[in-house]
């Protein structure tokens, strides 16, 4: 998927949290609020592996936060974070620092737009 293509994916999607809510009922601002707190941490660890360029901690870090966002209906960030997980497989960190900065704003652009959702 091209950059460009990543933009055309929504940052949030709609379908998936209500379905959410729906199943979740009163649980789903807790998940999506342990989500939110989390994913800074998530992401400091992430620039941590990339500095101290280790592959296989970014691709641990990675493989768990992925499944994580495309669950909770965060697609944009998932397709990222894929980005970045499978350049941890691969032991390719060279485009890593570029990647996780874009991973940087879209999740900040993606926790306002759950924040929004919770109500």
């Amino acid at each position: 998927m091209s950059d460009a293509d990543l933009n055309l994916l929504p940052l949030v999607d709609d379908g998936v949290i209500t379905e959410l809510r729906d199943i979740m009922e009163e649980e789903f601002a807790d998940l999506l609020h342990a989500f939110l707190n989390d994913l800074p941490v998530q992401i400091a660890l992430m620039q941590t592996a990339v500095a101290q360029n280790n592959a296989d901690e970014l691709y641990q870090l990675t493989h768990k936060l992925k499944s994580s966002c495309g669950s909770l209906g965060a697609p944009r960030l998932a397709e990222l974070i894929q980005r970045l997980e499978q350049a941890g497989r691969l032991k390719t960190l060279h485009d890593a620092t570029e990647l996780l900065r874009q991973t940087h704003i879209v999740a900040g652009e993606t926790v306002t737009g759950l924040q929004a959702r919770i109500a």
